[in-house]
């Protein structure tokens, strides 16, 4: 009997419908005769933290640095235990002669499944079948094609590498920046990851180019030209920026009022065709330009729409592309959207215009990776059941995925070159022939018209005249804020900010046959958990509008200042595919890479506790007592709240009450009571390591011999007691 292990239940569905037998659903499983398939939901276990390896890990300590685990561990995650007890039992299971895994077609899939093998302890044979369509003619030729899980070993290898690396990079320098940054009076958790970091980094960096940039005034010259009555707006040509005020002046007062030649028309016929289907990446992106949503927030939507709804295939598509064989199901899911849609009459007047003959270019099997598009599936839910954001977000989807059955749009576009004298002038318009699938889209989907007329109708060496010429002042201006949206964008390409050529070709190598992407950083599914957890951190800024202007924090800055250089550009991304490159092909081993990444992070850890991060919390408390440590804000178990010195270890025992979150230093309140001993001092107000709070006499440190006298107040009374020292 064969046990099919899927990656997810859709999958798991689609491989069992076409296998032979009669179908018997059991809890965590399908059994077809001779076949048993089961899945899980993406991971369903987890590397096990340090504590998991030592218990004495559990409490954070700089010399406990770095974690050189060499045999990793996993654990189930807790959500998952349940289905990954039924997928251990059954491999187990006296029945099972072999196993097949049926992980996605790339190198996440494939660990996903070979982790429980792992973990399992399974020593039966195992087959891989490689499913990226979920058609029943396309699983029954994968089935036929199935070839050895041993032949895949080098994928596996390369994905765990990275899964391993990112756990070593990520969990020793968090904990060494964190237990460092305390010594400087943080007191929070500093994180920092190989994906993370560089996109904290690229915020700073735009911040810091917006900020220094240094605004340069320059000029553009618009005429007007009548052609026979015909009034033609055209900017002056030139290569470079005008600065010259008196330049620009000349132009114009050459060409105002002049007779001219329109010495060129050329008229170009081009095609536009449908956007393509979304994938996760591009959904996120519309979602925040269009609604003001968060990445996390569009995803979570979408996560809502395929588990609870399941309106939509897998929503975390990295692909913007269908197999061909899914063109023939575009009858069937246009005929269930117009039964859905029944009170909409934008979607249901598109509905009625799509030719489910036509065949877009979305429709291409070889640009498919491990997922196609997200698109609509043949579920007839009650629309009423979602929200207004589900709406909104299904609604983009359904439209995009329609569009693949609309024509092209085709327009012309005319360029048009004016001559006064010596100066140059061009002008365009342009004009939609067929309007095509654009009918439905606006034009913050498309290029908008020309503000021209058609100037198609012109000709060549035609005379006429320059009526007006305006100078207008303007200024240049840096690259914007980044926004939700740009950022996101750019997230699939930082290799254009790379400086070393090797990183940036191997930043495009990575994304070399992959649509969409070129030479990103992250995944669609965990760029938008990574700028989550960059705004949660306050390294990040997000504004509450719509535009959702992105800027770095204080802290932020600080932490790029501190971070190795590595690891805030994308240069470790790029570096560790190289290498992974050679783990999948067998030059190099997994151990081997393992090693370097130790070496690395035992280096970095080494500088960062040579580093006294005077940079960092610029505004931490000095102590006033040893003048080395800083301050830091604590709570006991009580809930009071006390401030202690950061150097504590290296002997500073200085402690102080709080005082509405600050410090109560030793200067007398001017409300003090004064000191009943010796008359002359003031009582100061102090708490214990403890949370106890207690008194002492201002002239504790008098020259000539101070006052020590001590005091409690009572609990019940409020009356001060002296406490009693005995020698």
């Amino acid at each position: 009997m064969r046990l099919f292990i899927a990656e997810k239940p859709e999958l798991a569905r689609a491989i069992a419908s076409v296998l032979d037998g009669d179908s018997k659903k059991e809890d965590g499983y399908i059994q077809k005769d001779n076949d048993i398939v089961t899945w899980g939901y993406g991971h369903l276990l987890e590397l096990v933290m340090p504590e998991g390896y030592d218990e004495k890990w559990k409490t954070w300590n700089l010399n406990d640095l770095p974690f050189c685990i060499k045999k990793f561990k996993y654990k189930p995650i807790e959500k998952s235990k349940k289905q990954l007890k039924i997928i251990c039992d059954l491999i187990q299971d006296s029945r099972i002669t072999s196993i097949v895994h049926c992980g996605d077609a790339d190198d996440e899939g494939q660990i996903l499944i070979d982790e429980i093998l792992e973990y399992s302890k399974n020593n039966k044979p195992v087959k891989r079948l490689l499913i990226n369509d979920l058609s029943p003619n396309a699983i029954k030729t994968q089935l036929a094609q199935m070839k050895n899980n041993e032949e895949f070993s080098g994928l596996s290898s390369k994905g765990f590498a990275r899964q391993r690396a990112d756990w070593l990079v990520g969990i020793n320098l968090t904990r060494a920046y964190t237990m460092k940054a305390k010594t400087r009076g943080y007191d929070g958790v500093l994180t920092l990851g190989r994906v993370q970091t560089p996109i904290l980094s690229l915020v700073v960096n735009r911040d810091k180019e917006h900020e220094n940039f240094k605004s340069l005034e320059y000029f553009s010259i618009t005429a007007v030209f009548d052609i026979n009555g015909l009034e033609v707006r055209a900017n002056f040509k030139t290569d470079e920026k005008i600065t010259s005020s008196n330049l620009a002046k000349d132009i114009v007062e050459s060409s105002q009022n002049q007779q001219a030649n329109l010495i060129q028309v050329e008229t170009e016929k081009k095609t536009q065709t449908p956007p393509l289907p979304y994938n996760l990446l591009v959904l996120q992106t519309d979602c925040a330009k269009l609604y003001g949503f968060k990445p996390d927030k569009t995803l979570q939507i979408t996560q809502t729409l395929r588990e609870k709804y399941h309106l939509i295939t897998y929503n975390r598509s990295d692909c913007q592309y269908l197999p061909e064989t899914m063109h023939d199901d575009g009858k069937a899911i246009i005929s269930n959207l117009a039964s859905m849609f029944g009170n909409s009459n934008e979607i249901l007047k598109m509905l009625d215009k799509a030719d489910p003959k036509i065949k877009s270019a979305a429709f291409n099997s070889a640009n498919v990776s491990a997922h196609h598009a997200i698109i609509p599936t043949l579920s007839n839910t009650d629309l009423t059941l979602l929200s207004a954001d589900e709406i909104k977000v299904f609604l983009l989807i359904v439209k995009r995925y329609i569009a693949q059955f609309f024509e092209n749009k085709e327009y012309s576009v005319t360029n048009a070159e004016f001559r006064v004298k010596n100066n140059s002038f061009c002008a365009t318009s342009r004009k939609t022939i067929k309007a095509g699938f654009s009918e439905f889209f606006s034009k913050d989907d498309e290029e908008e018209e020309s503000e021209n007329t058609d100037l198609s109708s012109l000709s060549a060496d035609q005379q006429c005249l320059c009526k007006s010429a305006l100078m207008t002042s303007k200024q240049t201006k840096p690259k914007p804020f980044y926004t939700m949206a740009t950022l996101l964008s750019d997230l699939t390409g930082v290799a254009k900010y790379a400086s070393n050529p090797k990183i940036k070709a191997l930043l495009l190598q990575k994304d070399s046959g992959k649509k969409g992407e070129n030479g990103g950083i992250g995944t669609p599914a965990t760029r938008s958990e990574h700028i989550k957890k960059l705004i949660e951190k306050e390294y990040i800024t997000v504004s509450n509008d719509k535009k959702q202007v992105v800027t770095s924090t204080q802290k932020g800055r600080d932490l790029i200042a501190l971070a190795p250089a590595l690891l805030s550009t994308p240069d470790m991304t790029a570096l560790w595919f190289e290498e992974q490159k050679m783990i999948e092909s067998k030059e190099l081993s997994l151990d081997e890479f393992l090693d370097g990444i130790i070496e690395q992070v035992t280096n970095d850890i080494n500088n960062l506790k040579e580093n006294k991060m005077e940079g960092f919390n610029k505004d931490a408390i000095k102590c006033p007592e040893c003048n080395d440590g800083v301050l830091i804000r604590r709570q006991n178990k009580k809930g009071t709240w006390w401030w202690g010195c950061s150097a504590y270890q290296n002997g500073c025992k200085a402690m102080f009450y709080d005082n509405n979150g600050k410090p109560q230093f030793n200067e007398v309140d001017d409300n003090a009571e004064p000191c009943p001993v010796c008359k002359t001092g003031c009582l100061i107000k102090r708490v214990s390591q403890k949370g106890n709070t207690w008194y002492s006499c201002s002239n504790y440190k008098k020259e000539g011999g101070g006052c020590d006298a001590r005091f409690m107040k009572d609990k019940t009374s409020g009356e001060l007691k002296q406490m009693i020292f005995k020698d």
